[in-house]
């Protein structure tokens, strides 16, 4: 069925959803008084488990994703932005990536019997500031809620958040004798293997966001390691161009509600990392601390210094984060160097360990093969695709427009490529506005 006829079946579903059903069913409407009305599995993404659905649209935000989006039939297909080349893209065999969560530290009281199942990286920071004691403003913004089982004795100086990156927990359960570190001290604390990542793609950008925030990219606006900006193009996030995240990190909270009293920083593995702290929601005067560093030891060199300067060492809550990349092995080692360090100067405060997700390393497809393959299939003088993310293709909307090439134009091409055995890779793609609309499936 050609996507012309797709996309006019989702405008008449809407259309139809628009009328109130009272009214279909007094005037009998389409056989309303026999049954009820359900949508087709032919309108783009709807065709999905609703579970994919959920997890795509929580990753999605209109007018900051891209314009075209797909969820594969299986084959992994990954990559697209810079910082994101291992991302797999959403697949319908997607469930919610699983993550290791602790929060660790003489100061933290557990309050049942350790950490509930239904534990998300949304509840990071709700779960952080009721550890420090504060109240953040607008609760009914973000998705996540405070972990009830964890709370403070009294509240803590500093919470140090650490995060691996590019890791899950199918990676620590396949060899845990790469993480003895981290297991000892996830054995003394509250901690899990089955914390989730709340929305996909699994971009590092994306979770650190939400981690940072406390709400899902359709929340925080930060749906992956390229956001389109108010101009439509395709930027980093946290870069000069890009555009301001919707609802704030509980750094911003912190800065606002002790008059920017409080120390926040981060050391991050790239700069695009920012999210798990904010930067200048409310006002153009956040003084946070911030580095880039990889290695193990600056790392640990800069976690010192700064807990040396005052972090954690007066009556105003402090929040330092940190990113890691590397092997489990060396992940771990810095970890527990962060954790003895932290312990030594504020024995008092909080150490919160997780991770942003599982990669791929070993695609069916690379998004660089999907973008070659749709510009072949387009034919157009000029490269259509703008850029691409995990899960998506930016358009440029001035080639589009130029060359007459439609949403639909490109929705077909990306529907024939074809995986290395010459299966379909695509189970369904559709424009944003599928997305939007998908509360009517």
């Amino acid at each position: 069925m050609g996507f012309d006829r797709r996309l006019l079946t989702l405008l008449l579903v809407l259309a139809v959803l628009g009328v109130p059903a009272a009214v279909l069913r007094v005037l009998c409407v389409g056989h309303a008084c026999d049954q009820p009305v359900e949508a087709s599995a032919e309108v783009p993404f709807c065709s999905l488990p609703e579970a994919v659905r959920s997890l795509v649209a929580a990753g999605f935000r209109e007018g900051r994703s891209p314009e075209i989006l797909g969820v594969t039939a299986g084959a992994t297909v990954t990559g697209g932005a810079p910082g994101a080349r291992t991302v797999a893209w959403p697949s319908v065999d997607t469930t919610p990536p699983r993550v290791p969560l602790a929060f660790l530290g003489g100061g933290i009281v557990n309050e049942g019997e350790g950490l509930p199942p239904a534990v998300g990286l949304d509840d990071v920071a709700p779960t952080i500031a009721r550890l420090m004691g504060i109240e953040r403003p607008h609760p009914e913004v973000r998705s996540g809620q405070a972990i009830v089982n964890v709370a403070p004795s009294e509240p803590v100086p500093l919470v140090v958040e650490i995060v691996w990156k590019g890791v899950g927990s199918a990676e620590l359960e396949e060899d845990r004798e790469a993480w003895p570190r981290l297991a000892t001290r996830m054995g003394t604390g509250l901690a899990t293997l089955d914390a989730t990542v709340p929305s996909v793609p699994v971009d590092p950008a994306a979770v650190l966001a939400t981690i940072g925030a406390g709400g899902v990219p359709a929340q925080h606006g930060v749906t992956g390691s390229l956001v389109r900006n108010d101009a439509g193009k395709p930027v980093r996030p946290w870069s000069r161009n890009a555009p301001v995240v919707v609802i704030a990190a509980l750094g911003d909270d912190l800065d606002e509600l002790t008059e920017q009293r409080a120390r926040v920083g981060l050391i991050a593995a790239d700069p695009a990392d920012r999210g798990l702290i904010g930067a200048e929601w409310y006002a153009d005067t956040d003084r946070d601390d911030v580095a880039v560093a990889r290695r193990g030891n600056e790392v640990v060199s800069l976690v010192r210094n700064w807990t040396n300067k005052g972090y954690g060492r007066d009556g105003v809550p402090d929040l330092l984060a940190v990113t890691l990349t590397g092997t489990v092995e060396d992940m771990d080692r810095t970890t527990d160097a962060i954790a003895a360090t932290v312990a030594d100067r504020s024995p008092e405060a909080a150490v919160v360990v997780t991770a942003t997700g599982s990669t791929a390393p070993d695609p069916d497809l690379r998004a660089g093969e999907v973008v070659r393959q749709v510009e072949q299939a387009l034919g157009s003088e000029q490269p259509a695709v703008s850029a691409a993310v995990a899960g998506g293709l930016f358009l440029d909307q001035d080639v589009v427009a130029e060359e007459a090439i439609s949403e639909d134009d490109v929705l077909a091409a990306l529907q024939g490529i074809n995986g290395p055995g010459g299966e379909a890779v695509f189970s369904d793609v559709f424009p944003a506005i599928a997305v939007s609309f998908g509360r009517y499936c």
